[in-house]
């Protein structure tokens, strides 16, 4: 366990090294930084940073650490021919730093939380095979200058277990998801597929009891039209697609807590067109 600990510690710290090692700059006129920095609800992707889970990206020079915790309640499992649902409300965090040529820990320029309660329908396909239509819809508020948006999140998630032996298990995953937020004057709709796969395989470790899998995801996503982010300090920057490959340490059996299901924990290294970095923590197949 100690040696596991140790290997995520290293993974974190050279993570932390690559992520913050590059700096993305494209100055403007003093006057247009200045008018984008007095619009601070256009300048947060609401939806993003509402979705992307607890961690930190950055883009130009737009720096966001996120603390989200998935609560959810199960009201019936599926199985037997009937079906699965569970109520999510999930509650994100969001702390910005807009200006890194001045950055300094404590002196953050905004703060944002959103609350994006939804359902989650679980409809068995076959015993491996599972289709989840989900909506999510709610507040979000900017504290620094008070603005407030309304997000929302629609479509649905598909997941395959392979067939493995020797304790080995596999999932491949698919998502359509449309989403977009409403922040007073600007408005921002999207359409997203993502696709991944997950695999796991026993190490000689035991973790509570329970025998350690050591795993690896793969997960990209396209944007039917971009994912838009309005910058103080550089050109507007307009994503496309994104990968994400992460490394976990987890056991068979998900301990519940408060509603979640955890399995696993890992580091997600997260790459998208335009300079779109971004380092998150990973607690399940995104599927």
């Amino acid at each position: 366990m100690l040696g596991a600990l140790k290997f995520f510690a290293a993974l974190a710290a050279c993570a932390a090294f690559l992520f913050f090692g590059e700096v993305f700059a494209q100055p403007l006129p003093r006057a247009v930084v200045q008018q984008r920095a007095a619009r601070v609800d256009e300048l947060f992707n609401w939806y993003y940073a509402a979705a992307y889970g607890t961690g930190v990206y950055r883009i130009g020079d737009e720096t966001v650490g996120v603390l989200r915790a998935p609560f959810s309640y199960r009201l019936r499992e599926a199985g037997d021919g009937q079906l699965g649902i569970r109520f999510t409300f999930p509650v994100s965090a969001a702390l910005s730093e807009f200006d890194l040529t001045d950055f300094q820990f404590g002196h953050v320029r905004a703060a944002g939380l959103s609350i994006m309660p939804g359902i989650e329908v679980e409809v068995p396909l076959s015993e491996r095979w599972m289709l989840k239509p989900f909506a999510n819809a709610g507040p979000g508020w900017e504290f620094k200058r008070e603005t407030s948006a309304m997000i929302y999140s629609a479509g649905v998630a598909t997941v395959y277990r392979l067939p493995l032996g020797k304790g080995r298990r596999s999932s491949l995953g698919g998502k359509l998801t449309f989403a977009g937020y409403d922040a007073g004057g600007e408005s921002s709709g999207l359409a997203a597929l993502a696709g991944g796969g997950d695999y796991e395989f026993p190490i000689d470790m035991q973790i509570a009891g329970q025998q350690a899998l050591l795993g690896m995801q793969l997960t990209g996503t396209v944007y039917f039209n971009r994912l838009e982010f309005l910058l103080p300090n550089s050109a507007d920057r307009k994503v496309s697609a994104e990968m994400e490959f992460a490394v976990t340490l987890g056991v068979r059996k998900p301990t519940e807590f408060l509603g979640m299901g955890i399995d696993r924990v890992g580091l997600g290294f997260r790459r998208g067109s335009n300079g779109l970095k971004g380092l998150r923590l990973v607690g399940s197949f995104p599927f």
